[in-house]
């Protein structure tokens, strides 16, 4: 939806002995028929759509991801 303008870390968990960890799960599904794409105000001639139109994303995520594959790479254009 950002058009690339803002990006998802890649999660990664350090190990500390000293410290207690703390994680908080943030999820968001969107619903399956409805088409995902880059926001209209985020895209213009110096910064062209990037990634295709997408329907039911967490489908294409899940089959990406077991693949070892990041899944923001199955929309861009």
């Amino acid at each position: 939806m950002s058009n690339g303008i803002l990006q998802s870390p890649i999660h990664r968990v350090v190990v500390n002995a000293e410290r207690e960890r703390l994680s908080v799960a943030m999820l968001c599904r969107p619903d399956s028929e409805k088409e995902i794409q880059p926001i209209d105000k985020l895209v213009n001639e110096s910064r062209p759509v990037l990634y295709r139109p997408v329907k039911d994303y967490a489908k294409i995520f899940l089959e990406y991801y077991q693949q070892g594959k990041r899944p923001i790479d199955a929309f861009k254009i």
